[in-house]
């Protein structure tokens, strides 16, 4: 399998861009989801899968302009140190939030908050084309991009289910080993630009593939990745 697509998500549930490389470190991919949307009143961190109200959110998109990652929507661009940001977002969402790096400490009604990650579960996420491909062929009237998945890597040349149970595998200079399948959420299915609402793409995850579509994994060796690199298994 070679790797066709990298994707890097500035701000976490916003969407993200594509990029020729990546740099991963123990954690995971550097510089990947490390800001977060939260409201500013009671400092929860938005969860567009979970709550209807933090949707708009995938109407967002984030890319790194050097170190400093930009918001944008069809109305605006703002980086993120931005102070007027705050104000189009709460305009946004309908509500008070922003956007805060995690560790942040927001005063939420008196109390003190860090904001803290939602992605503990796995530092990467991979998917394949040709699952991408099988989707599209069991849903032909609905838009199955790659964009509703959120992925770091998006393979060409198979399967990724064929990863588990391997002890490691490698992709450029990364050495990983897959954890565990993708369990998918409502994020598949909400509408963002250029796609509609579609609850029929995870309903039907649900029917012919347990709730999984792709794959987690966890850096064992951390590297540099770049679009075109084969995975070799060991």
């Amino acid at each position: 399998m070679i790797a066709e697509q990298l994707w890097q998500y500035p701000v976490a549930s916003l969407g993200g861009q594509p990029v020729e490389h990546i740099e991963t470190g123990e954690e995971g991919i550097k510089g990947d989801r490390d800001f977060f949307v939260v409201d500013l009143v009671t400092g929860e961190v938005a969860a567009p899968e979970r709550q209807a109200r933090w949707r708009p959110a995938l109407q967002l998109r984030a890319y790194r302009d050097g170190s400093v990652p930009v918001v944008t929507s069809p109305k605006w661009t703002h980086p993120v140190d931005d102070p007027h940001l705050d104000e189009v977002l709460s305009e946004h969402f309908g509500f008070r939030c922003g956007i805060r790096a995690t560790g942040a400490i927001i005063d939420a009604r008196g109390r003190r908050i860090v904001v803290g990650s939602r992605y503990n579960v796995s530092p990467l996420h991979l998917i394949s084309l040709d699952d991408v491909e099988a989707l599209r062929q069991a849903l032909p009237n609905s838009d199955i991009e790659i964009r509703r998945f959120r992925p770091n890597i998006v393979m060409d040349g198979g399967g990724t289910d064929q990863l588990i149970g391997r002890a490691t595998f490698s992709i450029g200079g990364l050495m990983a080993a897959a954890t565990e399948p993708t369990k998918r959420c409502g994020m598949t299915m909400i509408a963002q630009p250029g796609l509609g609402e579609d609850p029929e793409i995870l309903r039907m995850i649900v029917r012919t593939r347990s709730r999984c579509f792709g794959v987690y994994a966890t850096v064992i060796g951390a590297g540099t990745i770049s679009v075109g690199d084969r995975l070799l298994t060991n």
